[in-house]
């Protein structure tokens, strides 16, 4: 692999840090086209950057709100929630360590792999044991195999991405709902990360987070603003969660942002619309290459099965792609790609075919 695909303590990984593969490669950053991160090719709403904006410059000589009164009221009215069931977050990382925490549980976490690697991090950094379980295969389009939940002695913690990250699949609402009561009756508690559920926001199950339900969102991927790292937990208790927290987690930068970016709902709609369209057409013309499967995805990225050196051969290219190697399940002949716009994407489809 390239130099520069991001790895951190705990075993972590995410996509890749294009300053490192610059440096690599001896190409400008600016010249790369970065496919390894999942974000909403839409941009972020323009209301959203002008609040930040007037934040940075009337906001930063004074302490954000510790409450967060008018965060938790826009993003509780975008989720369908009570505001006084969401604490704001500094991203949906520190949603789902804080939920590990929350749980307050002795045991081990159940990981179900092929997924996101911050859950076994948020895990080992609340106490618990990690038990990985390759549950999602190739042969299904990589949904959860049925006997996923079917073993959980001992288990006090079940981590769920809907839709999973990298395979893209998605369960339905009510499908998710009988993960959580499962995991309710074996007295486990179901960290169900919707980081992508914005782009079909139907699956959401953040108005029944309970006890045994904890919700992590993160608003970084679908409003395009991961420098500012906001997200937050849904739960029954947000007192017991915001104990757990330093004070004053979310800048005032991010959090005028979120209140701007919660209440544009035509922006939402636009981006929902917009992305299963890109989606759809790159899918296809990925899948008209010759030696690559793409499976269906319903966020805004797609897996592909190809040669095992490609993302390193379209890193040379200048195009970076997630390669998939380090998750469980996987293997090096997988690998991610982001939607992005429609020049963006063809500028893909070229690249690869002129890898293979």
């Amino acid at each position: 692999m390239v130099e520069g695909w991001a790895g951190h303590p705990g075993s972590r990984h995410h996509g890749a840090h294009g300053e490192a593969v610059s440096r690599t490669l001896r190409v400008r950053e600016a010249g790369l086209l970065d496919f390894s991160q999942n974000i909403n090719p839409l941009g972020a709403p323009p209301a959203a950057l002008e609040a930040a904006r007037w934040a940075l410059a009337k906001d930063t000589g004074r302490y954000p709100d510790l409450s967060y009164a008018r965060l938790r009221g826009a993003l509780g009215g975008y989720l369908g929630v009570d505001p006084e069931n969401v604490v704001p977050t500094n991203g949906g990382a520190e949603a789902l360590f804080l939920a590990a925490r929350a749980a307050g549980r002795s045991g081990a976490a159940l990981v179900l792999e092929p997924t996101f690697s911050e859950y076994a991090a948020a895990a080992g950094a609340a106490g618990m044991e990690v038990v990985r379980r390759v549950s999602r295969h190739s042969e299904n389009g990589f949904r959860i195999s049925p006997d996923a939940l079917a073993d959980l002695d001992g288990v006090a913690v079940v981590f769920l991405c809907n839709p999973n990250n990298p395979t893209g699949e998605a369960l339905g609402r009510e499908d998710v709902l009988k993960v959580a009561a499962r995991a309710r009756e074996a007295g486990a508690v179901l960290i169900l990360d919707e980081a992508f559920v914005d782009f079909i926001p139907e699956a959401s199950v953040a108005d029944r987070a309970n006890n045994s339900l904890l919700v992590a969102r993160s608003f970084t991927k679908f409003f395009a603003i991961p420098g500012l790292r906001l997200g937050c937990l849904v739960c029954p208790d947000a007192s017991l969660v915001q104990a757990l927290q330093p004070s004053w987690p979310v800048n005032a930068v991010a959090a005028a942002a979120g209140i701007a970016a919660a209440q544009d709902r035509d922006f939402a709609e636009r981006s929902v619309e917009e992305v299963a369209r890109l989606r759809e057409e790159l899918s296809g013309a990925l899948g008209a290459l010759p030696g690559l499967e793409v499976f269906p995805g319903a966020a805004n990225f797609l897996l592909v099965r190809g040669p095992a050196t490609m993302p390193e051969r379209l890193a040379r290219r200048g195009i970076l792609v997630r390669g998939c190697e380090p998750f469980a399940g996987l293997g090096p002949e997988y690998f991610r790609v982001a939607v992005r716009g429609e020049a963006e994407n063809e500028a893909l489809v070229d690249g690869i075919r002129g890898a293979l």
